[in-house]
């Protein structure tokens, strides 16, 4: 049961040695900060964008960690409600290296596809792959909760299942895979028509404070009231929620959007937030 690598030759380089490169040049280039982080909200979109917010993550001490948790939207799989997914695999594979699975007790072979398919649990292998001892890793997804007070019974059965110990003390990390707001005719989200862009960052900084600081309640009610388009919106509930439940210091890493990459003046495009908790 190895998941493959669906979106190397597209989403990101499919030759090790041009992968390797961007990754350890990422890296290299990244903003590092003091601590060894549990908890992290990163980017997922192609890594020609989402780089920049995926390497200060692991420009980070990781040499404790033996297993990295992978918590996802389904883009393409409808999941439901208050539903947390996974499915069995032994593998998961990277133009680096095949990286050992962890199945989750919860794993079921009816979302095998969607795990498959999910861009969102994919971006971050090539990173972990990279690691001179790569961890184990753990894949799962959950789209839609409906109230905060879901967050954490979900967050709490998360930690039960991976052991509190294993995650004060930095043996397992999770991570919220989530780009931030979708803005423009494409996404179906213009509720600006002035300053949009400073107007954007506002609401997703806004977001990003919130769940660094573990306000679950109001960060929840943020995305239900503003009807906004953060795809990870669940999943970085759930990573808040287990950083707050289990003492961590979390705090906004780096934000930008696709505008700022491309220097682009189309009216689409993608922010991306990267949170980091030790």
């Amino acid at each position: 049961m190895i998941r493959k690598a669906q979106y190397a030759g597209s989403w990101y380089p499919a030759d090790p040695h041009s992968l390797k490169s961007l990754v350890e040049e990422s890296i290299a280039q990244a903003t590092r900060f003091d601590g060894a982080y549990r908890f992290a909200v990163l980017p997922h979109a192609g890594l020609f964008y989402s780089k920049d917010g995926i390497a200060p993550f692991f420009a980070s001490d990781l040499s404790k960690v033996r297993r990295i948790v992978i918590i996802s939207p389904s883009h393409y799989a409808n999941l439901g409600h208050n539903v947390l997914a996974s499915a069995p695999l032994t593998g998961c594979e990277t133009p680096l290296a095949t990286l050992t699975a962890q199945d989750l007790s919860f794993a079921d072979q009816r979302y095998f596809s969607a795990v498959q398919s999910e861009h969102a649990l994919e971006m971050i292998l090539p990173y972990i792959a990279a690691l001179k001892q790569p961890p184990v890793v753990s894949l799962a997804m959950v789209s839609h909760i409906s109230d905060a007070a879901r967050v954490h019974v979900i967050a709490k059965r998360l930690i039960a299942e991976l052991g509190e110990t294993e995650l004060t003390e930095g043996h397992t990390v999770v991570v919220a895979s989530s780009d931030f707001t979708h803005y423009g005719p494409r996404f179906g989200y213009t509720p600006y028509h002035s300053q949009v862009h400073q107007r954007v960052k506002d609401d997703d900084l806004a977001l990003s404070t919130m769940l660094s600081e573990g306000r679950i309640e109001e960060a929840h009610a943020f995305c239900a009231s503003h009807n906004n388009t953060v795809c990870g919106c669940s999943a970085s509930l759930v990573v808040a929620s287990m950083a707050l439940q289990t003492a961590a210091t979390g705090r906004v890493a780096s934000y930008y959007t696709s505008s700022d990459i491309t220097h682009s003046t189309d009216p689409n495009f993608v922010a991306y937030s990267t949170i980091l908790w030790s």
